[in-house]
């Protein structure tokens, strides 16, 4: 829009034009507060504006959230009028700093008394500016009641957390990625025997005993550090005063909202086991080195005084009664050196059990028949055998013949006739790839209350039978550890007195095929002698085979630090390094991880038929 004026009336003009352009900024600055005004009111936090300590604007929702209906209620009335007078120098405060303080929008928490009077808390957010050509503040209220009651919450949840943690007889490390012990508790002081000044901010390599402290924990945060949990893991701790001690301890990652990342340890006290685990090991040493003396010792006086007897009886003009009753000697001083010789077998076969080999069964039986008719001059054995030579191979060793020679050796001694009728059945359960073996004999029998306990004389005083001897123990132990079974049945079902049917199951023997990934053998495990989970983790791999019923000589053990290996320990992750077919395990190993494996290598089509 133009505006004309008459030329000859310039000033007139010029008054005009000036007049026209305070209006317009008049109009338009009218215009602009009344949309800053709108948006105000429009706002969902509360809104206030103070000017010379009183209330010249409020919105609705500062109306709504202190309870109040009418603005005129609050307009023109002193702000201490809406301040809890407990909380009024927050108030005081932050007004304060818009003066006198760097920040230009201060922010603080107060307590505002809502029409009601109960208290409201809230955070209030202020600014300076001009208002009507007068100093004023604008206040921007938030409620924030919800947030106290959860920060409440949370400080509450973090003592009790706190007492807790302090009160655990476990003790807590909290470390950096690198190892450095940032938070602990009280029971962490009582294992060290250090204060918390003395443990905090230092390395845990600091406390840790032997020679290779630095590379301990430098293993330990690798491992974590890949999200791995570390469990049951034992170590030593050094104490104070230098003295090392036992702990089990167990580590997993713990990961913050920011991304930020710390190692929680937890170590228990396992001294005393260690320590009694240790005297256990040095009596257990000592008692089978006095045990191996005296068998060896025995066993050479016995087979002296044999040899002694059995020149007396062949000298002539010997009475019959005597010559009988040095049978009878001979005998017991056989069966003592059999006792001997089941003590040692016992011992053997836990310590250092032979390699499982191919047995021919009808050798080892006959074997035993002639031993048994050895020890029993005075009876004659009728033994039945319903198979050949070579014709059942089973998977066993050299320890087997005991398992003939006893159960033979047990139906001859409770048979009281001349004549001891004795059959043995075999044949293939080829579902199961186990040869069954029956021994049937005419004796007395074995009650039924009996049959469950027979081949016990080991374990708890509950569960052994007095007066049996070890012979038929070690039968139980030699068949159980090639992967049998053994069990003691009637001859005739239902009548003990009838006689005995001990009845063996043994895995058949199969030639093992070549595998056809060209390895040696399905699981192999690399070690070194510097590794600090390798024998944990090998115990892990064992326990975990026998608890699934597979022979351990599934496995093959290198030493990367044996140069004849041929393997340079660059070439492998970290060690203690585990191939179980395809899968790979590495550092520290859970059971549950070489479980699964071992449970898929099952599943191949090439794996092994041990049974």
């Amino acid at each position: 829009m133009r505006f004309y004026y008459p030329t000859g009336n310039a000033e007139h003009a010029r008054l005009g034009a000036t007049n026209l352009q305070d209006q317009h900024k008049t109009e338009h600055e009218s215009d602009k507060h009344n949309r800053y005004q709108d948006m105000i009111m429009m706002a969902n936090d509360g809104i206030m504006v103070i000017q010379e300590d009183k209330l010249i604007l409020v919105n609705p929702a500062l109306l709504l959230m202190l309870g109040y209906d009418n603005v005129d209620e609050l307009l023109g009335k002193p702000v201490s009028m809406i301040l809890d007078t407990t909380s009024a120098h927050f108030y005081e405060e932050g007004q304060e700093s818009i003066h006198w303080s760097d920040l230009q929008n201060p922010t603080f928490r107060a307590c505002l008394l809502m029409k009601n009077e109960t208290i409201l808390d809230v955070e209030i957010s202020t600014s300076y500016f001009a208002f009507s050509e007068l100093p004023a503040t604008l206040g921007i209220v938030r409620d924030i009641s919800k947030q106290i009651e959860l920060e409440e919450a949370v400080d509450f949840s973090e003592s009790r957390y706190r007492a807790l943690f302090d009160s655990s007889p476990i003790a807590y490390f909290t470390l950096s990625l690198r190892g450095n012990i940032l938070q602990i508790n009280k029971a962490a002081e009582r294992l060290l025997d250090y204060d918390e000044n003395n443990i905090l901010r230092r390395n845990l390599s600091t406390f840790i005993h032997g020679e290779d402290k630095v590379g301990i924990v430098n293993e330990v945060v690798s491992e974590v550090a890949q999200g791995k949990s570390l469990e049951d893991f034992e170590m030593q701790f050094q104490k104070a005063d230098g003295r090392p001690i036992w702990v089990n301890v167990r580590a997993n990652l713990l990961e913050y909202i920011d991304k930020s990342s710390n190692i929680a340890l937890m170590a228990s006290d396992i001294d005393r086991r260690k320590n009694a685990e240790a005297r256990e090991d040095s009596e257990r040493g000592r008692a089978n080195l006095y045990l191996e003396i005296f068998t060896h010792d025995l066993n050479n006086i016995n087979q002296s005084l044999l040899f002694s007897l059995g020149l007396v009886e062949n000298l002539d003009k010997i009475p019959e009664k005597v010559k009988s009753m040095m049978q009878q000697s001979s005998w017991h001083i056989r069966r003592s050196g059999r006792m001997t010789a089941n003590m040692r077998a016992l011992l053997r076969l836990q310590e250092s059990p032979p390699n499982i080999e191919e047995v021919d069964l009808f050798d080892y039986i006959q074997i035993a028949k002639f031993a048994v008719e050895e020890d029993f001059p005075w009876k004659n054995l009728s033994l039945t055998v319903n198979f050949k030579k070579e014709e059942f191979l089973v998977a066993g060793h050299e320890y087997l013949h005991h398992v003939c020679f006893n159960i033979l050796h047990n139906s001859m001694s409770f048979d009281e006739r001349e004549v001891v009728e004795i059959e043995v059945n075999a044949e293939q359960v080829d579902n199961l790839k186990m040869i069954r073996i029956e021994v049937l004999d005419k004796g007395p029998g074995v009650p039924d209350a009996t049959k469950d306990f027979i081949f016990r004389r080991t374990g708890s005083p509950d569960e052994q039978i007095v007066g049996r001897g070890l012979g038929l123990t070690l039968v139980d132990q030699i068949v159980r550890s090639l992967g049998g079974r053994i069990k003691v049945e009637d001859r005739v079902e239902g009548d003990h007195t009838q006689g005995t049917k001990s009845i063996i199951m043994l895995p058949m023997w199969v030639e093992t095929a070549e595998l056809p990934c060209g390895r040696n053998t399905c699981i192999t495990f690399y070690q070194s002698n510097h590794c600090v989970f390798c024998e944990p983790a090998k115990e892990i791999l064992l326990s975990v085979l026998d608890e699934l019923g597979v022979p351990s000589s599934i496995v093959e053990t290198i030493n990367v630090d044996d140069p004849s290996a041929g393997i340079k320990p660059d070439e492998l992750p970290m060690l203690p390094f585990i191939k179980i077919c395809d899968t790979e395990l590495s550092g520290f190993i859970s059971d549950e991880a070489v479980r699964s494996a071992v449970l898929n290598l099952a599943m191949k089509s090439c794996y092994p038929d041990f049974l």
